[in-house]
């Protein structure tokens, strides 16, 4: 299928994007001054193809047919100069291969692109014309004359020719860019005359050689670039703004989380608190202890009882407290031996022993505490 240009696609720059690395690097150790060109080979629509043993006819490319034909190109596929008779290689010169391929909408148009890397022997050959030659499966569409591309069984190889002679097939077909590497020397040339370089080359050349800025540039000088030091102002600024966001958050958290924590803890105090109270006179009761006693323990010495750890529930208190009263009856005795002589050191010991008795410590013990 023959086809001319009728419209750019593809920007110099865009066509390394398309050619793997290895594939480029084994070319310019080869030749250091490649020419790649990017040819339109396709595009979903209708297209007049001679069709080999045929004539020509109207082939109505599908939407897939296009994406299948980019799949079905093969890196290393030759391209040819002109057509031949058949399909056949035999007896044809190469002319390129194939190093790279793209699928592009471009236009409210699938388009597929293949890039050629053309021989140094064959750079000057009129070549904005492209055709694939190709084994496709067609189907009748009901319209007189054309045909549906259904399926692209392989592509065997690609002819470029001169536009001003080949025929059209697809109408945006043919050469959509070419670039030509270049190596650039370092120092002057001789008799002193400097290298004459556009930006664009330059430009073009960094591309080609995958070099990046600090390859070339001293950090100093990239952070200079009034770019690069706008972008890292505005990165360092937001950097800064998150920085107070997060401290901000993290010290109202942790107020919260210590508010709460305290609230909490006042809560489970004044639970337990209260709980132990009831708790405390109930075991009072239990043990069947004097007014006196009683007095003491609840006016006295039961504002002073803390429930240790995260006991809340009632057997946990009562066993806390059971050591609490044994403690106070303790105390209690030692103040009446103090304050009331006269009752006599063995009936208060006793007195006592009773009262633990009843629901804390044995006499025994209290006895052998107390001689």
């Amino acid at each position: 299928m023959k086809a001319t240009l009728e419209l750019q696609l593809m920007a110099q720059g865009e066509i390394l994007q398309y050619i793997p690395p290895e594939t480029y690097q084994a070319i310019v150790k080869k030749d250091e001054h490649p020419l790649f060109r990017a040819y339109c080979i396709g595009e979903e629509g209708d297209a007049t193809p001679k069709i080999v043993g045929g004539g020509s006819k109207v082939l109505h490319w599908l939407r897939a047919a296009i994406s299948a034909m980019v799949q079905k190109l093969q890196f290393g596929t030759r391209f040819f100069y002109n057509h031949a008779e058949t399909n056949a290689h035999a007896g044809r010169t190469a002319v390129g291969e194939l190093v790279g391929k793209a699928l592009e909408y471009i236009g409210g148009k699938m388009r597929a692109v293949a890039i050629a890397y053309i021989y140094p022997d064959y750079r000057e050959l009129p070549a904005d014309a492209v055709s694939i030659e190709a084994e496709v499966e067609m189907d009748p569409t009901g319209r007189s004359n054309v045909i549906d591309a259904v399926h692209l069984n392989k592509i065997t190889g690609i002819a470029v020719g001169d536009r001003r002679k080949a025929v059209p097939a697809f109408p945006a077909a043919g050469l959509v860019a070419q670039l030509q590497a270049f190596e650039v020397q370092s120092g002057e040339q001789t008799g002193g005359g400097k290298m004459d370089l556009t930006l664009d080359q330059v430009k073009d050349f960094l591309m080609i050689r995958r070099i990046t800025p600090s390859e070339v540039f001293r950090e100093e000088d990239i952070t200079r670039d009034k770019t690069f030091r706008a972008k890292l102002q505005a990165e360092t600024e937001m950097r800064e703004r998150l920085q107070k966001e997060h401290d901000a958050l993290k010290t109202t958290t942790e107020e919260k989380l210590a508010k709460l924590k305290a609230d909490n803890d006042s809560m489970r105090l004044t639970l337990t608190t209260d709980k132990a109270k009831t708790l405390a006179s109930a075991l009072i009761e239990e043990r069947k202890l004097d007014p006196e006693k009683s007095k003491f323990i609840l006016d006295l010495k039961l504002p002073n009882f803390k429930v240790e750890g995260e006991a809340i529930d009632d057997s946990a208190i009562k066993g806390q407290l059971n050591k609490f009263l044994d403690a106070s009856i303790d105390e209690y005795a030692r103040y009446e031996a103090v304050f009331k002589p006269a009752a006599g050191a063995g009936q208060q010991q006793q007195t006592a022993g009773q009262d633990k008795g009843n629901g804390g410590a044995q006499d025994g013990e209290l006895l052998a505490r107390n001689v």
